[in-house]
């Protein structure tokens, strides 16, 4: 769709923290997906046009207790740009030693997880969760910011379920704690990502709050990020799924900003990103697994292109990275996904 209004989305006039000054002009934010957003996907994504890209969520625990596999999960010395690193879980004390390890690693914020409603987290009381117990809340709350040598912010939901909704109570409590800005999903923990995301109560935690508020949930495309904005005047808005197989949308939303047309996606740039995609998780991650990360990307992003399943069919037919990246060169040459159908 293009976009031919241009001008300026309506967004609240808020109260900028010193400590964080270039947030008065940050827009459009990756955020901490497991599985989705390591190293390789925030640096395909940041010259797309995402003001700050978070770290896949990492367990305090883990990091306490020096897990291998958790400290990957936040590698981000020598990153360019803005980027996030999010924690989550259940005890203040692991909590605030996270948040003191982690002191070592380049990052502009250190975010806490007060959102997540997968079961790996809020079994433990994690996530989500903590949004049924405040007075624990308050507790990892205040033991992150003493024990944090940069801002703290938080990402929650607008209660654990329909009978509980208690954003408004959230949000005042980590204003006053002094945290910069506050992002919202607008669902429920007992919502997960079922039905729609509730953006009456994003633009209500809005205007409740003297801070910036991050809206996060249902947004897709650049039409879809200026009727949020439009409808809830948030600061920001945080991108998960809708960035899964579709890195674009962040040049989407920053044509929105600009007041530019839709930028033109075609077949041949999709099959050149997901090649730097390919190179860069394999790097990371080793041949086979590299490949089998990339698959759930591929699965959405040659979504409605004629042949589309052809192509996917041939590519995960295979674990080999140069084999993928060849099948990607030749699609990308003849500009067609149904290349060698039968």
């Amino acid at each position: 769709m293009t976009n031919a209004n241009s001008n300026p989305l309506p967004r609240k006039p808020v109260r900028i923290d010193p400590r964080v000054p270039w947030l008065a002009d940050m827009r459009r934010l990756l955020s901490p997906m497991s599985g989705v957003t390591d190293r390789p996907f925030r640096d395909l994504c940041r010259p797309m046009g995402v003001d700050m890209g978070f770290c896949e969520f990492a367990s305090a625990s883990g990091l306490m207790f020096d897990s291998e596999s958790t400290w990957k999960l936040v590698d981000t010395i020598g990153e360019e740009g803005r980027v996030g690193i999010q924690i989550f879980g259940s005890d203040p004390e692991h909590m605030g030693t996270a948040a003191r390890l982690l002191s070592k690693m380049h990052m502009d914020v250190l975010d806490i997880n007060f959102g997540c409603p997968a079961k790996k987290v809020v079994k433990k009381s994690g996530g989500s969760a903590l949004l049924a117990d405040l007075p624990l809340l308050q507790e990892i709350l205040h033991a992150v910011i003493a024990s944090s040598e940069v801002p703290v912010t938080a990402k929650i939901r607008t209660g654990w379920d329909e009978d509980s909704v208690n954003y408004r109570e959230v949000g005042l409590l980590l204003q006053e704690a002094g945290l910069p800005w506050v992002t919202m999903h607008g669902r429920t923990k007992a919502q997960k990502y079922s039905g729609k995301a509730n953006w009456d109560r994003i633009a209500d935690l809005v205007e409740t709050l003297d801070i910036p508020v991050i809206g996060n949930g249902d947004v897709v495309d650049g039409e879809t990020y200026r009727q949020m904005v439009e409808h809830t005047r948030c600061h920001g808005v945080m991108i998960g799924r809708g960035a899964i197989g579709h890195p674009w949308i962040f040049e989407q939303m920053k044509a929105v900003d600009e007041g530019r047309p839709d930028p033109v996606i075609d077949f041949s740039e999709m099959c050149r990103v997901t090649c730097d995609h390919i190179r860069g998780e394999v790097e990371l991650r080793g041949p086979k697994t590299g490949c089998y990360v990339v698959r759930k990307h591929i699965a959405k992003c040659f979504k409605g292109y004629p042949g589309a399943a052809h192509l996917r069919r041939r590519l995960f037919g295979t674990e080999d990275a140069s084999e993928m990246i060849a099948i990607l060169n030749e699609a990308a040459a003849a500009g067609d996904p149904r290349l060698g159908e039968v």
